[in-house]
């Protein structure tokens, strides 16, 4: 194990939480009281969520009364999906869902419940923007960032559910503090505080009124009858606070760091003949799926983290066994290349001479990887 300090290249993972997060995480602990209670202890808490909703809907470029806090971005994906499907219905509307095969598991298993209900599951190709007519589609589930690959989704895909009458979830996780939120058109954003500075445990479903604001299940008259529970007090304060740390002009500030991927990504490519995964469309930039052929990325990932340098494949363990990404299997790479992913997701903290330390490393380390596999 190196002694050197370690270099954190996983922030699509988790973020580290921000300093402004910490200090209001810290402040938040001195307020006693339910935020539902009507005495000064209650109010006070209730005033940290109220500020913390501002910021969030500020982020999001959303009126505050959009938003609904939640657990993080799985349980917003799921509230989202439902909560539109459920308008849909209540519509007289089509039961069709078109998504991609490459969506967070949190979406697909949002769209999976939905044909267990007897909706119909349109795939949309992967990564294509002409998608055609969406005629007959009552809901769009996508990611408007992929998190796997940094790809975007194209507009013009949202515009096609739009002319085919849809509604639209967008799983915005990747996308808050990267993109402009309050130019995305969408019906429902989720969103999850640990990816952007925030702590864990603390997200956001952003509803649009009128969309399907009734049709949340009731389970408690918390976040106005939307998300049953008490509010957590000091995740939603973090989460206000690292929200608030990325404004005015959050695209303004990732800026660099797409830049600073973009050199990153060129000499994993030039130096390392990397194949980067979905350099064909357009991303957001930070975030590089890169395989190095003829080495397994499990094998990279663990000569890194052994060197001090934390980074991904991408891929989840089940059963103790590391499987493909669904993701590159949904691009059409057969099992033994998507084996082969090890994505390096940097953020606003990461620094050139990190990103320099790990290509000092990658060359043996990829040598030593391709010599195993074979």
């Amino acid at each position: 194990m190196s002694t050197n300090p370690r270099i954190y290249l996983d922030f699509n993972a988790t973020a580290p939480i921000a300093p402004a997060a910490r200090e209001a995480i810290a402040a938040a602990v001195e307020v006693l009281g339910n935020p539902s209670s009507i005495h000064a202890e209650g109010r006070a808490a209730r005033d940290v969520v109220e500020r913390a909703r501002d910021r969030v809907a500020t982020l999001a470029g959303r009126p505050r009364e959009q938003v609904v806090f939640t657990s993080g971005g799985t349980e917003s994906n799921a509230l989202g999906v439902a909560a539109l499907a459920a308008a849909v219905e209540a519509r007289g509307g089509p039961r069709v869902v078109a998504t991609t095969p490459l969506e967070h598991p949190s979406l697909r298993a949002a769209v999976a419940a939905l044909a267990a209900r007897g909706w119909t599951v349109r795939e949309l190709p992967p990564l294509a923007a002409a998608v055609g007519d969406l005629g007959g589609v009552g809901l769009l589930a996508a990611a408007a960032v992929n998190h796997e690959l940094g790809t975007v989704l194209d507009p013009a895909v949202v515009a096609a559910a739009r002319a085919a009458g849809a509604l639209v979830h967008l799983d915005a996780v990747q996308a808050a503090g990267k993109l402009a939120l309050g130019t995305v058109d969408a019906d429902a954003l989720a969103l999850s505080a640990h990816k952007l500075g925030g702590p864990q445990g603390t997200g956001a479903l952003i509803l649009a009124h009128g969309a399907a604001d009734d049709a949340l299940p009731a389970t408690g008259h918390q976040e106005r009858g939307r998300r049953g529970g008490t509010e957590n007090v000091l995740g939603i304060a973090g989460f206000g606070a690292a929200a608030a740390a990325l404004l005015p002009d959050p695209p303004a500030t990732w800026a660099p760091v797409a830049e600073r991927g973009a050199r990153f990504e060129a000499a994993l490519v030039d130096r390392l003949g990397a194949r980067i995964h979905g350099a064909s469309a357009p991303r957001i930039g930070g975030t590089i799926n890169a395989a190095f052929p003829g080495a397994a990325g499990e094998s990279i990932v663990i000569a890194l983290d052994l060197a001090g340098v934390a980074v991904s494949t991408g891929a989840a363990c089940t059963s103790g066994s590391v499987q493909p990404s669904p993701v590159l299997l949904g691009l059409g790479l057969p099992p033994s290349l998507a084996r082969e992913a090890v994505r390096f997701s940097l953020g606003r903290t990461t620094t050139d001479a990190e990103l320099d330390a790990t290509l000092a490393l990658l060359p043996p380390i990829v040598d030593r990887a391709r010599r195993h596999r074979r």
